[in-house]
C-alpha cells in the first residue's frame, strides 16, 4: 500500500524556544504578542556608553550567546523541536471511501485530528506508540477537496491538510419484490419509521471508547453477490443505494463478527429482517441483516469472530443472504475497504 508522507519525518515533539519557528509546515495557534517596552529598553543598552569593565562583561555575555545558538544549530534535526510526522493511505478517496490516518512521534495526549467537522477518534498502538485512525466520506458526499486539520493543543501547534474526495458510478441493480414490501400499508409505515428511529439514536450517541484491535474480519467467507452503493430499483422505481455489500450464504451458515465491540441492537425490522449492530467503539459500527437466527442479546460483550447468528432470507429479501454494512463517525462505508486498510493494523 503506498504511503503518503504529509509531512518530514520528526520522531517527537520536544519544547519550543521562545524565539523558535515552529516546524516547517505548521503554525502557531496562539501567537505570543511583542513586548514593545522590553524591545525599547533593550535599545537602550550601548556598549559604547558603559564603562571599560562594563563594558568587557557585555562582550563575553554576547560570546556566550552566540556560542549557545551555534551549538544548537550543530545539533542533529531530530533533537530540536518539530512537529508529528503525519501521513495517509492516500490522498484521494471515493464518496463511501476510507483513507488510513497514521501520525508518529507525537507523546502528547491531546492531539486532535478533525474531518468535517467532526473528531476523528485515534488509537495508540501498542508496538509502535503510533496514533491511527480511518477517515471517512459518507455514500453520499458531494465531491470535492476537504480540510483534515491536525492540532496539538497543549503545543499551539496546527497544521492542515487536503483530501480530495471523487465522484464514483457504483452501477445500479434492479430487483423484483412482493408488493407489500415495497408499498407498505399504514401499519407497516408507522413500525417502519419507529425503527428507523430506533437505528438513527445509534448514530447519534457519543463514541465509546475502542473496543476493537488489529484488522477487521469478513462475517462470511463467501461470494459477493450485491455491491457496495449501487443504485436501487425495485419494482421499476428508483429507491436508496445499497450501503453495503451483499454476501452469498445458505440458511443457517454461521455469521461472525468482524471485530470485537459491544452488540447495541438485535431485533427482528420490517426492512432488515433479524438484524445485530455492532459498536466496536471509535465510532465504528457494524450490521448484520436479514439473519435466519440471532445468537447474542443487546448488552453483550463480544470477541472477534463470535458467532452473532446465522445466514437467513427474513425482512425484505429476495434469498438467502448476509447484508453487511459499516459505519465509521457516521458516514456509510464501504466494508471491503475496512478490510483491506485494516490489514496494516495487525501486529
Amino acid at each position: 500500500m503506498a504511503r503518503h508522507v504529509a509531512s518530514p519525518v520528526q520522531p517527537s515533539f520536544g519544547i519550543l524556544l521562545a524565539s523558535s519557528p515552529p516546524p516547517a509546515g505548521w503554525k502557531l495557534s496562539k501567537p505570543a504578542p511583542a513586548n514593545k517596552s522590553a524591545t525599547r529598553k533593550r535599545r537602550a543598552i550601548r556598549p559604547s556608553a558603559c564603562p571599560k569593565g562594563a563594558k568587557a562583561a557585555f562582550m563575553k555575555r554576547v560570546f556566550a550567546v552566540l556560542l549557545m545558538a551555534l551549538s544548537l544549530a550543530a545539533l542533529p534535526f531530530e533533537s530540536r523541536s518539530s512537529g508529528p510526522d503525519v501521513s495517509f493511505s492516500s490522498d484521494a478517496m471515493v464518496r463511501g471511501g476510507l483513507i488510513l490516518l497514521k501520525v508518529q512521534g507525537c507523546e502528547s495526549d491531546d492531539l486532535q485530528v478533525v474531518w468535517m467537522q467532526k473528531e476523528i477518534p485515534l488509537l495508540r498502538g501498542r508496538d509502535d506508540g503510533a496514533l491511527r485512525g480511518f477517515i471517512a466520506a459518507d455514500l453520499n458526499q458531494k465531491p470535492g477537496v476537504y480540510p483534515v486539520a491536525v492540532r496539538v493543543p497543549s503545543l499551539e501547534m496546527e497544521r492542515t491538510f487536503e483530501i480530495q474526495v471523487n465522484d464514483r458510478d457504483y452501477g445500479v441493480r434492479k430487483i423484483r419484490l412482493p408488493r407489500a414490501k415495497v408499498e407498505l400499508d399504514d401499519a407497516s409505515l408507522k413500525r417502519a419509521r419507529r425503527e428507523a428511529l430506533a437505528v438513527s439514536a445509534l448514530w447519534k450517541a457519543d463514541c465509546r471508547p475502542p473496543e476493537w484491535e488489529g484488522s477487521f474480519w469478513m462475517p462470511v467467507n463467501n461470494k459477493i453477490v450485491g455491491a457496495f452503493g449501487q443504485r436501487s430499483i425495485i419494482n421499476q422505481k428508483k429507491r436508496s443505494p445499497h450501503t453495503g455489500v451483499d454476501i452469498r450464504g445458505k440458511t443457517g451458515t454461521p455469521v461472525r463478527a468482524t471485530n470485537a465491540g459491544t452488540v447495541v441492537l438485535a431485533a427482528d425490522y420490517f426492512f432488515t429482517g433479524k438484524s445485530v449492530f455492532v459498536d466496536h467503539g471509535s465510532c465504528i459500527f457494524s450490521m448484520y441483516f436479514h439473519l435466519d437466527q440471532i445468537r447474542v442479546e443487546e448488552g453483550e460483550q463480544i470477541e472477534k469472530g463470535r458467532i452473532l447468528g446465522s445466514v437467513g432470507a427474513t425482512g425484505r429479501a429476495t434469498g438467502p443472504h448476509l447484508h453487511w454494512g459499516v459505519r465509521i463517525n457516521g458516514a456509510r462505508v464501504n466494508p471491503l475497504t475496512l478490510i483491506e486498510l485494516s490489514r496494516e493494523l495487525e501486529p
